[in-house]
């Protein structure tokens, strides 16, 4: 579809939101409606161009708040990490709202270490991508710092799986080995393709864990993550009765799809790419949030995964924000969700708060849970 044809179905989809019973959701003000097709259409054109962001390692606006993270030793990146072709690389990553100084952190400090989303193939962690996500769990979620990774991407060369869960392993571990960042003060975040590498991650945690000395988080956070990257290139996104209230569109996830996997060679159906399919043992003592939001075409796969998960053992909460589209967490505050947002992280934050206490040990926690 040509750029001069995508402006008309624009200015037509605008015309028809001035009137709430032909808006997507005629519960949503005229601002959040033509936020919505504004996104829409600026993620279509993306998707038609398939141009993706270039990283870069110099600290930009974020000055000394950026900091560049080398791979850890070799032998801790097992299979399916361990690639002849894509190896460990160096990254970067933001602090917010500064860097820590973690020689003079308490026992009851929480760090965030969220991924951000994107498909795999847009967004860099930066202010202008993730700050006010950031801010928003700060405020809302209780925590004292959160780090976001500046992950490769796989629309470029290099990017491919398994480089998203390499990189997510080279950052958890700088955080609890670099650092010293005790485990149990860290909370893995992650939203839409990064909810899926927190789930990759902490299925290597499971798998490896404790021959490599890699210890459990505290809890995980999940924001609309996207848990069958498969379904992006078996199924038709217009059968979902939410593709008119969602801004996420068919081109999108197959681009997304196409590069991670390197256009096929990597199955989409395995265990780290569609984690929906391949439900893994999780200690029930790790506190696991599930949120999505009732408009996004993503809505049943993510309420499958958390009855499945769920059955599996997992201490999971699932919470549906109404009304609302596909990853508020990252979007809300330019689509006018920003509220509904903020409501969803203190949900996250009520749930995580009667379970988790950050200023006791695992082993601890884990007697006050069972007791």
């Amino acid at each position: 579809m040509a750029t001069p044809w995508l402006l008309l179905l624009y200015l037509f989809d605008i015309t028809l939101c001035l009137v709430p019973s032909l808006r997507p959701d005629k519960e949503w003000s005229l601002n959040q409606a033509v936020r919505m097709r504004t996104v829409r259409l600026v993620l279509l054109y993306w998707s038609r161009t398939r141009w993706g962001d270039r990283l870069r390692l110099e600290p930009g606006r974020e000055r000394d708040r950026f900091e560049i993270i080398h791979p850890s030793p070799s032998k801790l990146y097992r299979a399916p990490l361990d690639d002849p072709f894509i190896r460990p690389a160096t990254i970067g990553g933001t602090w917010t709202p500064a860097r820590p100084n973690t020689e003079k952190l308490g026992a009851g400090t929480t760090f965030v270490l969220h991924f951000h989303g994107g498909g795999f193939v847009i967004g860099d962690g930066r202010d202008h991508d993730t700050g006010l996500l950031a801010q928003c769990l700060l405020r809302n979620l209780k925590c004292d710092f959160v780090f976001t990774p500046q992950y490769r991407l796989s629309s470029s060369k290099g990017g491919e799986f398994p480089a998203p869960i390499q990189d997510a392993l080279t950052s958890y571990l700088h955080l609890i080995r670099d650092l010293s960042i005790p485990a149990d003060q860290i909370i893995l975040s992650g939203d839409s393709a990064g909810g899926n590498m927190v789930l990759g991650l902490m299925r290597y945690i499971s798998d490896y864990g404790k021959e490599l000395n890699i210890p459990s988080p505290r809890a995980l956070t999940l924001w609309s993550p996207w848990v069958a990257v498969d379904s992006a290139l078996t199924q038709d996104i217009l059968l979902s009765p939410n593709h008119l209230s969602d801004y996420i569109n068919a081109e999108f996830g197959r681009w997304g799809a196409i590069a991670v996997s390197g256009s096929g060679l990597i199955d989409t159906t395995g265990p780290y790419l569609s984690p929906l399919k391949h439900p893994f043992t999780l200690d029930p003592s790790i506190p696991v949030f599930v949120h999505a939001g009732e408009r996004e075409v993503l809505l049943h796969d993510i309420s499958e995964f958390s009855r499945c998960f769920r059955t599996h053992g997992w201490s999971l909460s699932y919470h549906v924000s109404k009304g609302c589209p596909h990853d508020i967490l990252l979007l809300g505050s330019r689509i006018g969700f920003a509220r509904q947002a903020q409501e969803a992280v203190k949900h996250a934050n009520n749930f995580l708060s009667k379970l988790t206490l950050p200023q006791t040990p695992v082993a601890r926690f884990k007697e006050d849970v069972t007791n």
